[in-house]
């Protein structure tokens, strides 16, 4: 999907049994929640036939004709996900569970009235349980969810005006489709990801959540990504620090940390690698705050604010006096730049300070806030980019409530360099363009372009 950063979905061919159900078999219907990792709470319809041995489900899709003729190759027979498995003595019934995200490892137990299981493995990791059911009706008003997506859409979105841009009308269309036919969460859920390829902007979520955006809203601030997101080696003088992801304050830490430990050392280079970094938040701040040597107006963010009451961009006479935002709480910045017309982004020297030559890696996965990161370091004048140009995903994301549980994040602001422009839809070029998988080896060869 993008995030803390926008999380990346890769689509899969849709298996569905070969066999058919056995004389013994007995065919029933099922009202199935899962609680999947990206998705949240799904509720589908499965068909489910069964003996004491073996297992089979395949989910009813109203929509299967509608998201099938959607762009890409999804191939659909009815249902969107399926599972497969056997019983051992136990009674529990463990198997394969396939669907648009991955595969994972399904483990279940069913009755006359209830059904529980579980699924390691893939975007559908989580628990899932189920109880009988007589008729698969929808099981919301689709049709009223998707009025109550526009209004949000339509109020909080950073440019109005790309709403009548062509791939936003055509995704519309085929979700006023798909609506109308939905009969589960899974019809509404897949669509939304099929029928949306970034057109006109990124970072566009849509997803279920027990929590309202304002309690999601909550945990930011103190979110920790549980694993070592920024790592430092050394290579005789030069300290290698490999920066995962954005997000999290546990990052933040360990950037810290990292410079540190790169003072100590006395390391004369520094190699910042970059590559398939989605983004997050504002572990920037550190990373480029102890390579930089004087105070950096890196850019500005646009709201809806400005986009309401001009057809331009500002100046940078106009950008500049606006106020320097500060705090860096994440909650702050998703308010402020709400608020204001223009939201200008300053860094300030932090000790220790690295004065060595720097280079930066991308690649064509280094997104957002990462974007962010290299093109301020860019703009230094301190840094050289090797790789190549990153994503072009550089806007603004925030979350809100839509309906019956459904929650949309979308750009409520657009980001411009000072130095360079706008970055989404363009990326960040790089001064030594080299295939990423032999970038670190190349910046490790190269003299300095450019030193403190």
């Amino acid at each position: 999907m993008k995030s803390a950063g926008k999380f990346l979905i890769a689509t899969i061919f849709l298996l569905l049994a070969t066999s058919t159900t056995g004389a013994d078999d007995k065919l029933t219907l099922w009202h199935v929640t899962f609680e999947t990792r990206w998705l949240g709470p799904v509720e589908a319809h499965v068909e489910i036939a069964h003996d004491a041995k073996k297992i089979r489900g395949t989910s009813l899709s109203g929509a299967a004709s509608v998201l099938g003729e959607l762009p890409g190759d999804h191939k659909i027979d009815n249902g969107l996900m399926i599972f497969e498995a056997t019983s051992d003595d136990s009674g529990v019934f463990a198997g394969t569970f396939t669907a648009p995200w991955q595969e994972g490892d399904l483990k279940l137990t069913i009755t006359e009235g209830t059904l529980e299981g579980s699924v390691e493995g893939g975007a559908f990791a989580g628990t899932l349980s189920g109880e009988r059911v007589e008729h698969a009706s929808p099981i919301r008003d689709y049709v009223a969810i998707l009025d109550a997506f526009d209004k949000v859409v339509a109020s909080k979105l950073f440019s109005p005006g790309d709403l009548r841009q062509p791939g936003y009308l055509e995704f519309r269309k085929a979700m006023g489709e798909i609506a109308v036919v939905a009969k589960d969460d899974l019809d509404f859920l897949f669509g939304f990801q099929w029928a949306w390829n970034d057109d006109p902007f990124s970072h566009f979520e849509f997803k279920r959540s027990h929590q309202s955006a304002e309690e999601l809203f909550g945990m930011f601030d103190n979110y920790r990504v549980g694993f070592e997101a920024a790592t430092v080696e050394f290579d005789g003088d030069t300290a290698i620090l490999k920066v995962r992801t954005m997000m999290g304050a546990d990052t933040i830490e360990q950037i810290e940390a990292a410079y540190e430990r790169i003072a100590e050392r006395g390391s004369k280079k520094l190699v910042i690698d970059l590559r398939e970094n989605g983004g997050g938040a504002f572990a920037v701040k550190p990373l480029v705050e102890h390579v930089i040597d004087e105070p950096l107006d890196a850019g500005f963010f646009l709201s809806q604010i400005w986009n309401r009451d001009h057809d331009r961009v500002p100046t940078t006479d106009e950008a500049l006096a606006a106020p320097p935002w500060e705090g860096w709480s994440i909650i702050s910045f998703w308010k402020s730049v709400q608020q204001r017309d223009i939201l200008r982004l300053q860094f300030h020297p932090a000790e220790p300070n690295f004065d060595g030559p720097v280079y930066v890696l991308l690649d064509g996965r280094s997104a957002s806030a990462t974007e962010l990161a290299a093109d301020a370091l860019r703009a230094s004048g301190l840094v050289t980019l090797v790789g190549q140009r990153s994503a072009g995903e550089m806007l603004s994301q925030s979350m809100f409530d839509v309906a019956e549980g459904f929650v949309v994040s979308l750009p409520v602001a657009d980001y411009y360099s000072i130095e360079h422009g706008r970055i989404e839809g363009q990326g960040v070029p790089v001064d030594v363009e080299v295939d990423p998988a032999t970038a670190l080896e190349v910046a490790q060869s190269l003299p300095s372009i450019h030193s403190n």
